[in-house]
C-alpha cells in the first residue's frame, strides 16, 4: 500500500497537467459590405514547444514568457456604414458572428437601434451594446487553464 502511494505520488509530481496548456477553437463569420460571406477559424492556443511558450491566436503566432493576461479584438465603426475587425479580415464588413466556447459574440445592424452609431449592434450572450467615441473592444482574459471572462470595453449597453 505504501508502495503504491509513494508510486502515485512521484506520478503526479511529473505529470505534464502540471504545465499550463489550453486550445480552445472558435468559429466564424464575417458579411462583407457587397453581401458575400465567409466562414473563418479563430481560437486561442497556449503550449509549450521546443522550450518556449507559443500563444496562438487565430492565424498568428508569438513566443511569450508566460500565459497573456488578456487578449483586445479591436471593432472599428468608420462613417457609420461599415465597420472593420482586422483580427478576423481585412475588409470592411456590415456583420460577423463567432462562436467560441460558451461565448457567443455576435455584430450585426438592426433599425430599430435608433441610438446605436450606424445601427450597429454588437452582443456578448445576451448583452447589447453600441459604439461609442472610438472603437469597441471584445477583451479575452486569460487563467492558465483558458478564457476566465470576455468583456467588452469602449462601447456603452443601451437602456431598457
Amino acid at each position: 500500500m505504501k508502495l503504491q502511494y509513494l508510486l502515485l505520488c512521484t506520478a503526479l509530481l511529473f505529470t505534464p497537467l502540471s504545465q499550463a496548456q489550453f486550445d480552445i477553437s472558435g468559429e466564424g463569420k464575417v458579411t462583407l459590405t457587397n453581401n458575400s460571406s465567409q466562414t473563418f477559424d479563430f481560437g486561442f492556443s497556449y503550449f509549450r514547444q521546443d522550450g518556449t511558450y507559443r500563444f496562438i491566436v487565430g492565424r498568428q503566432s508569438l513566443n511569450v514568457p508566460s500565459v497573456p493576461q488578456k487578449y483586445s479584438i479591436a471593432v472599428i465603426l468608420q462613417d457609420n456604414s461599415h465597420v472593420w475587425v482586422p483580427d478576423f479580415i481585412n475588409d470592411p464588413i456590415s456583420s460577423f458572428e463567432l462562436q467560441l466556447e460558451q461565448y457567443s459574440i455576435k455584430l450585426f445592424a438592426d433599425p430599430r437601434a435608433v441610438n446605436a452609431p450606424g445601427n450597429f449592434v454588437l452582443q456578448l450572450n445576451d448583452e447589447t451594446y453600441y459604439f461609442n467615441r472610438g472603437p469597441g473592444q471584445i477583451n479575452f482574459y486569460f487563467t492558465e487553464t483558458g478564457i476566465r471572462d470576455v468583456r467588452i470595453e469602449g462601447m456603452f449597453k443601451p437602456r431598457k
